[in-house]
């Protein structure tokens, strides 16, 4: 289990062939995904104009204004607000996710036509 923030409380972990996303602040985010159903997890960070325009022209890594978690589905994809979050944390657990991802994927028995 990670959790990504303490207060309050936000975690998401994988069990059972599922990923739970378990987020006290904003509800509508709690959810269960079938990790069959997954095609992969992304970090997006949204970045300001001016932040934008200073890590081009300039190479500095600026701080993101926000962050998302991209669960992308088969059928689509759900965008989960990180706000003060560990996101060290976040890139960890996403490199597990998508690892798990590509091990369901290998196992999975291929279809051969001959």
């Amino acid at each position: 289990m990670t959790v990504i923030r303490r207060n309050p409380l936000f975690e998401i972990y994988i069990e059972n062939d599922h990923l739970v996303v378990n987020n006290t602040d904003f509800r509508r985010d709690n959810g269960i995904f079938e990790i069959d159903s997954i095609t992969s997890v992304e970090l997006i960070r949204n970045l300001s104009f001016i932040n934008k325009i200073i890590e081009t022209t300039f190479g500095l890594n600026v701080p993101a204004k926000s962050s998302e978690l991209r669960i992308n589905l088969e059928n689509g994809f759900k965008d989960i607000v990180l706000t003060h979050c560990d996101l060290k944390k976040v890139e960890l657990l996403i490199y597990k996710i998508n690892q798990a991802i590509i091990k369901r994927e290998n196992e999975k028995p291929s279809l051969s036509t001959k």
